[in-house]
């Protein structure tokens, strides 16, 4: 299930643009206090032929992770989708996973996913708590400056 998609091949012609779609399998993982599961990973990648041996990257990262509410605690899926669009100027290029011309869905995937992952996590329904206003009151320990300033704060 995790295929490496080769980009360079030899018969690719200056601004032919070559679409690929590969499904990863990532392992759980804990982050933001919380243990996640990714349900599914997709990644679709469109690379363009370049006329100096280099490719140009457009990456979309479809993912469903399961993780748990932060106001309920229950377990919810959370659908998430980003990408990246780069130069691939040579064979090897840590930041988009991609080593000899081949593409890492999964090694991508994973090295972008703890960055897109929110740090809160709301169910569908539920809503933050927001401290309630209270309007204009000011605290009353603070009444012995009420003179201090000229504009009459």
């Amino acid at each position: 299930m995790n295929e490496l998609i080769f980009l360079n091949s030899p018969d690719a012609e200056v601004g032919e643009i070559r679409e690929y779609t590969a499904e990863a399998s990532v392992e759980p993982f804990d982050l933001h206090g919380r243990h996640h599961e990714v349900r599914e990973a997709r990644v679709d990648i469109s690379a363009t032929k370049l006329p100096d041996d280099g490719f140009h990257l457009d990456i979309e990262a479809k993912v469903i992770v399961q993780t748990t509410c932060d106001r309920t605690l229950e377990d919810i899926e959370v659908p998430m989708e980003f990408g990246d669009s780069d130069l691939l100027s040579g064979s090897e290029d840590e930041e988009l996973a991609v080593r000899e011309w081949e593409f890492d869905p999964k090694a991508y995937i994973e090295k972008a996913l703890p960055t897109e992952v929110p740090m809160q996590v709301f169910a569908p329904g539920t809503e933050r708590m927001e401290p309630p206003d209270d309007g204009d009151k000011i605290d009353s320990r603070w009444k012995g400056l009420d003179g201090l300033f000229a504009s009459g704060f």
